[in-house]
C-alpha cells in the first residue's frame, strides 16, 4: 500500500507596514540604523497630514517684482491712517547704481522710490516698523526712517559738537581747593552729540556741601546749532587715573531758550550716564534690530562693535541718546564675543527679558540679558540697564536665522541648530538643546564664512531655514516639523536670499521667498515648477528588516506604496540584499495614475481652491481617484529591502501615505 504524501503547510503571508515618515530625514545614521517611520534621504519634499509625504509647494511669481538688485531684507509693515489699515513692503535697491529704500503693497505692481537717501550698493539693509515710522539699517550708512504716512525718507542730520562753556562761580565757594569740571551736549529728535571741551572751574567747597542757597557755579552754554532741540549738562569733580576728568549727566532735556543753568550741587550724577563720546545724532550705523515693548534695540554698529544700542521713551524712540531714555549697553566689552542679535525672551524665572546673542570662535558664542533697574540716589530715580550673562555658552553666526517657537529660542550654531527653553524637569534653568543629532552629516556642509546669510523663519508649525550649502550664497531652504514631532524635511532646491510672511489687504497671508531676484510666493497653484523651471522630487528610505537583529530573511513578494490623488509619472524602485549581491536592485515599477472623474480638488471649480488664513497657498489640482496602489513585485530572498520613489516631470502631485512590504519568513540563511 502506498502511503499518502504529507501535506506541506501554506506559508503565512505576513506584511511589514511603514505607517508614516514621521522621522523626517535622518542621514547621520548608517543605511541598517535608519528607522523605518524615517528617511535616508529626500528631496523637495515636505511632511503633511499625520507625516504623510507631499512634494514641497511651487515657486510662482508674487506682487511686485524688484526694479533692481535687492540688497538684504523685504520687510512687511501696516500702515494705519484713521481707522484704515493697510500692509505694505519695504526693501533696498540698487537700480542702475543708485541705492535707495522702494516701497509696495504687495497687491500692486511696481515698486515706488523713496526720496530723500541714497546708500551703499553693497550693504544689506534691515528695517523695524516703530512710531509710525520705518528705521533703516544697512551697517554702513548711517540712521534714516521712512515716515509711513508720507512715504519720504530722513536722514539723521549730524549737529556739530558744543563749544567749550563758560562759567560764574559763587563768592561762597571761590578757591581753588577742588577742580569743578562741566561739558555739555545737544540734542536732536534722534540723539545727542559728543561732548565740548571741558570748562574746568576752581572752587573752595566739596560739591557734596555746597550750600544751595549761596554755594553754585552758573553755566554758560554756547550758541546752539540749527536743528538742536535742547542741551544737557554734565558734571563732575573727579578724575581717572591719568588726570582725566570725569564726568557724569546731571541734568538733560534744558530748553534751547535757556542759555545759563545754576548748579547748586542739588542734582546728583547719574554714573550710569558718562559724558558721551561718540556723537549719535547721525544715528549709529547699525546693522540690524529688535523692537521690543515698543523700544527699538540695535546691533552691528561697525564704529562701536560692542554696543548694543536702545531706543528713547515713548515718544522719543528714534532717539539714541541718554536724555530721553534712550542709550546703549556694552555687552562683551573687548572680548572675543560680539553682540549680533537681540530677541525679546525670558530668564530662568520666566520673566521677558532682552537677550542678546552674541557672535564667538569656533562656534561659540554667549548669551546675555539687559535688564532695566530702577536706582534712588537722593530724591532722584533713575533707569539704569544691567548687562548680565546668561547660563550657557551658546551663540550664533547667523543672526537672521534666529527664531522664536513655543517660548524657545531656535537658531543656528557651528556645532548645529539649538533650541533654548526651559525643560518641564528644569523649571528655574534655561537649556540648550541640539536639534540636529539625525543630521549632523549633513551640517558640516554649510559654509560657515557665510552662515550670517542664513535666513530663518517659522510658519504653520514648521520652522524654515534658507542655507548655503557648500555656497557663498543661500542655496538650499531646511525645515524642521515641530508639529510633526521635531523632524527634519531637507532639502528644499530653492535659492532664497530672504524669506517673509506677508499678509495681504484681503487677510490672506504668504509664504514669500526672495529668490534670485524675484519675489515668489511657495503655493500649490503649480505643480514642481519653480517659476516655469521643473523640479524633482525623491524619497529614500533606509534597510528594512525583518527582524530587529537583521539575521531574518524573507521572500519579498510584492511592495506596495499608497498614494493619494497622484498626478503625473512615478518612479519606483526596491532595492536589497540577495544572497548572490550585498545591494541590488530587484524590483521597480513606473507608476502613472489613472484618471477617472473629477474630484472636488478639481482646478479651479472644487471647495479645495479657498486659501487657508495663514497657510502655504494651497490649490491642489489633482482629480484623479482619491487612493491608488503602486504595486512593484519582487518575488526573491531578502535579508533587507528599502525602497525609492522619484519624480522628474513637472505637474506631478502625490501623497505618499504608507509602505508594505509583502512577504513569507525564510528563516536564517547561510550569508557568506
Amino acid at each position: 500500500m502506498i502511503a499518502a504524501p504529507k501535506q506541506i503547510p501554506v506559508p503565512t503571508i505576513k506584511r511589514l507596514p511603514v505607517k508614516d515618515f514621521s522621522k523626517g530625514v535622518v542621514s547621520a545614521y548608517d543605511d541598517g540604523s535608519t528607522p523605518v517611520e524615517g528617511l535616508k534621504s529626500a528631496e523637495n519634499v515636505i511632511l503633511v497630514q499625520d507625516s504623510k509625504i507631499r512634494p514641497r509647494p511651487s515657486l510662482i511669481a508674487y506682487g511686485p517684482q524688484p526694479l533692481g538688485t535687492v540688497l538684504g531684507e523685504i520687510f512687511p509693515y501696516k500702515k494705519v491712517v484713521g481707522t484704515t489699515r493697510e500692509n505694505w513692503l519695504i526693501s533696498m535697491q540698487n537700480v542702475a547704481s543708485t541705492t535707495k529704500v522702494y516701497i509696495a503693497k504687495g497687491e500692486d505692481t511696481t515698486w515706488t522710490v523713496c526720496n530723500g537717501k541714497t546708500y551703499s550698493n553693497t550693504a544689506r539693509a534691515h528695517f523695524l516698523q516703530v512710531n509710525n515710522k520705518v528705521l533703516v539699517m544697512n551697517g554702513s550708512d548711517n540712521l534714516s526712517y521712512l515716515t509711513i504716512s508720507t512715504g519720504v525718507i530722513t536722514p539723521y542730520t549730524v549737529l556739530t559738537t558744543p563749544a567749550v562753556p563758560t562759567g560764574i562761580v559763587s563768592a561762597g565757594i571761590t578757591g581753588t581747593t577742588f577742580n569743578m569740571y562741566y561739558s555739555t551736549t545737544w540734542n536732536s529728535t534722534v540723539g545727542e552729540t559728543d561732548g565740548s571741551a571741558t570748562l574746568t572751574k576752581p572752587v573752595l567747597k566739596d560739591r557734596e556741601l555746597w550750600a544751595a542757597a549761596t554755594d553754585y557755579v552758573d553755566v554758560v552754554r554756547g550758541a546752539i546749532p540749527g536743528g538742536a532741540t535742547s542741551w544737557n549738562l554734565y558734571a563732575g569733580q573727579g578724575t581717572d587715573g591719568s588726570g582725566q576728568p570725569q564726568l557724569y549727566l546731571i541734568v538733560s532735556g534744558i530748553d534751547i531758550a535757556v542759555t545759563t543753568f545754576r548748579d547748586d550741587g542739588t542734582r546728583p550724577q547719574q554714573l550710569n550716564v558718562p559724558l558721551p563720546t561718540y556723537n549719535s545724532t547721525a544715528g549709529p550705523k547699525s546693522t540690524r534690530g529688535e523692537v521690543i515693548n515698543g523700544r527699538p534695540w540695535l546691533t552691528g554698529d561697525p564704529d562701536n562693535p560692542y554696543y548694543v544700542w536702545r531706543g528713547g521713551d515713548p515718544g522719543w524712540e528714534l532717539d539714541f541718546s541718554p536724555s530721553n531714555g534712550g542709550g546703549y549697553s556694552i555687552v562683551g566689552s573687548g572680548t572675543e564675543n560680539l553682540p549680533i542679535k537681540v530677541k525679546q525672551f525670558r530668564d530662568n524665572k520666566g520673566t521677558p527679558t532682552v537677550t542678546v546673542l552674541s557672535q564667538g570662535l569656533s562656534g561659540s558664542g554667549k548669551r546675555s540679558l539687559i535688564v532695566p533697574q530702577s536706582i534712588t540716589y537722593g530724591s532722584q530715580q533713575f533707569i539704569v540697564y544691567q548687562v548680565t550673562e546668561d547660563n550657557g555658552q551658546e551663540g550664533t553666526d547667523s543672526p537672521d536665522g534666529v527664531v522664536v517657537y513655543k517660548d524657545s529660542l531656535l537658531y543656528p550654531s557651528r556645532e548645529g541648530f539649538k533650541t533654548t527653553g526651559t525643560k518641564p524637569q528644569l523649571q528655574n534653568l534655561i537649556s540648550t538643546d541640539k536639534l540636529t543629532n539625525t543630521i549632523q552629516d549633513a551640517i558640516q556642509t554649510l559654509n560657515v564664512s557665510a552662515m550670517d546669510r542664513c535666513v530663518g523663519l517659522v510658519a504653520n508649525g514648521r520652522a524654515y531655514w534658507a542655507l548655503p550649502v557648500g555656497s557663498t550664497t543661500n542655496n538650499q531652504i531646511w525645515v524642521l516639523d515641530m508639529d510633526r514631532g521635531g523632524a527634519w524635511v531637507k532639502p528644499w532646491s530653492i535659492a532664497a536670499d530672504w524669506m517673509l510672511l506677508y499678509t495681504d489687504n484681503s487677510g490672506v497671508t504668504h509664504h514669500l521667498v526672495l529668490s534670485n531676484n524675484k519675489l515668489c510666493e511657495l503655493a500649490y497653484v503649480a505643480l514642481t515648477t519653480d517659476n516655469g523651471v521643473t523640479f524633482s522630487t525623491s524619497v529614500n528610505s533606509g534597510q528594512i528588516k525583518f527582524s530587529d537583529d537583521g539575521m531574518m530573511w524573507g521572500r519579498l513578494i510584492m511592495v506596495i506604496l499608497t498614494v493619494y490623488r497622484p498626478q503625473g509619472a512615478i518612479a519606483v524602485t526596491v532595492s536589497g540584499e540577495t544572497k548572490g549581491s550585498p545591494l541590488s536592485q530587484i524590483g521597480s515599477e513606473n507608476f502613472v495614475p489613472t484618471s477617472s472623474r473629477a474630484g472636488w480638488s478639481e482646478p479651479g471649480a472644487g471647495w479645495s481652491s479657498l486659501r487657508g488664513w495663514s497657510e502655504i497657498v494651497a490649490v491642489p489640482v489633482s482629480f484623479n481617484d482619491a487612493t491608488q496602489y503602486i504595486k512593484v513585485k519582487v518575488n526573491k530572498d531578502v535579508r533587507w529591502w528599502s525602497y525609492a520613489l522619484s519624480t522628474v516631470d513637472p505637474g506631478v502631485d502625490y501623497t505618499l501615505a504608507s509602505v508594505v512590504g509583502i512577504y513569507v519568513d525564510a528563516g536564517i540563511q547561510d550569508i557568506n
